[in-house]
């Protein structure tokens, strides 16, 4: 049932303020499917999902979770007007597309997860122009930003302090007292500075790094001043921000333009001894070519994403004995499920309350 709020004993001032956003999500409630007084919210996803089998207790709403077969028989799916899409492949794009003209009345879309790429064939094909312009895009931004922080920092320290001679030095009961090295003083770099890449530098901040960040417009300010230097995404910058970095993290998301963003000539510019960490997405990343830095002038590299996942057993990545790998599982976290609901919650009580929504999609630039 909807929630009705209760003004007793409140100022008049309060009351009028939750009478009018009363108001507002009653308005807004009333619209879309309704099922005994519940608004009924259409999310596309293998209901055997442990995230999807946790959905939460949220008043005033029914989940209705199938992918599309279950979905095409939900009585009345055509005025349903808030959709769920759990997209993690070209299948579930294909299942979107078929679903979209099911929708007429179809007023927002939320991908659960923050990447949208798996999603480019459908906001391609159905968002761009005609009703679907009109259809805002949300995702998962923010839910998983500080596990992917803590990653980050892990990967930092992994080399920074030699972890795999330490565990080796056990294994061979060997007493090395070797010189332990420091990250006070060392820069680091996020490529893509969003979100995820802010919440990550707080960290080496707080150790004293140095921040340097890329970003496509370069003249975007920068929250809490964290970036002691900005660049752009040009081929000039990239040469002159690698050069600096004794740690590059990447945090691109997949769109066209950043394709192999990490190619041969990217890994060559930066600094012998350099580290590479990547958290974005896997296609941004030449693998032959980081295979090659590995075996030549760079330390080492730490991959929680692949252009291909899982990882084939013919990658030659399998074969570097300085890479530090995670199955694209860094944000995995026992509160994954929690958080990425948290997320849409935000949104979903801005779209009741007729505000704007918390982690809208540039649906041109694909993030």
């Amino acid at each position: 049932t909807v929630s009705v709020l209760n003004c007793v004993n409140l100022p008049a001032p309060v009351c009028r303020r939750r009478e009018e956003r009363r108001g507002r999500e009653e308005r807004a409630i009333m619209s879309g499917l309704m099922r005994n007084g519940r608004r009924v919210v259409a999310v596309l996803a293998d209901p055997n999902l442990p995230t999807f089998q946790q959905a939460p207790l949220v008043p005033g709403v029914e989940f209705v979770i199938g992918e599309l077969p279950a979905l095409k028989a939900v009585d009345g799916l055509g005025e349903v007007d808030c959709l769920i899409a759990w997209c993690v492949g070209p299948a579930w794009a294909a299942q979107l597309r078929e679903l979209f003209p099911l929708l007429p009345q179809l007023k927002w879309i939320h991908s659960f997860t923050a990447g949208v790429d798996a999603m480019a064939p459908f906001i391609q094909e159905c968002l761009l122009e005609g009703r679907g312009k009109a259809v805002p895009l949300t995702n998962g931004r923010g839910a998983f930003s500080s596990s992917l922080a803590e990653w980050v920092m892990t990967s930092v320290f992994h080399f920074n302090k030699q972890i795999p001679r330490c565990l080796q030095n056990r294994e061979d009961k060997r007493y090395d007292r070797f010189t332990m090295d420091v990250v006070h003083g060392k820069t680091i770099g996020f490529v893509g500075y969003g979100h995820i890449a802010t919440m990550s530098a707080r960290i080496p901040k707080a150790f004293g790094m140095k921040v340097l960040a890329m970003r496509r417009d370069a003249t975007k300010p920068c929250p809490e001043g964290l970036v002691d230097e900005m660049f752009s995404t040009s081929a000039e910058d990239k040469q002159a921000m690698f050069a600096q970095c004794d740690y590059v993290v990447s945090v691109l998301p997949s769109t066209p333009d950043t394709i192999n963003f990490f190619d041969a000539a990217a890994f060559a510019a930066m600094k012998p001894g350099a580290v590479f960490i990547s958290i974005g997405r896997g296609t941004v990343v030449d693998e032959d070519a980081l295979v090659d830095a590995l075996a030549g002038h760079l330390k080492g590299a730490a991959l929680d994403v692949f252009k291909v996942e899982p990882l084939p057993q013919t990658s030659r990545l399998w074969g570097c004995e300085n890479l530090l790998f995670s199955a694209h599982n860094a944000d995995l976290t026992a509160d994954y499920h929690d958080l990425g609901w948290g997320v849409w919650r935000d949104n979903y009580d801005a779209y009741a309350g007729d505000r704007p929504l918390a982690t809208p999609v540039n649906k041109a630039q694909g993030y």
